[in-house]
């Protein structure tokens, strides 16, 4: 082989940090948002209208779960990264501690 693997647990941990740091600013924002449109809903002036907004809620609700389960696992696969790269790294220097 002619490189080494290296590493960075504390990158990864940064990483993880920031991502949950991230997700909970973006779900603050969007109940933010909701808030303050959900105060427009007695503007309605026709059923018509109503509805239109009813089913865009919708989909802006629907769309945003499903991106916001797509960065959960992004999250969770650097977690489980993090965490299967230090096990291993462990059981490696376990492994040559006893050769020495």
């Amino acid at each position: 082989m002619s490189g080494r693997i290296k590493y960075d647990f504390a990158a990864l941990g940064d990483l993880e940090g920031g991502l949950n740091a991230q997700f909970g600013r973006l779900e603050d924002l969007a109940s933010q948002l909701k808030s303050q449109v959900a105060a427009l809903d007695g503007n309605w002036r026709s059923p018509g209208a109503k509805q239109a907004y009813d089913a865009a809620q919708q989909n802006w609700d629907r769309v945003f779960m499903q991106a916001r389960e797509q960065l959960l696992g992004i999250q969770r696969g650097v977690t489980n990264a993090r965490t299967v790269m230090n096990e291993t790294d462990t059981s490696i220097a376990r492994g040559f501690g006893g050769l020495v």
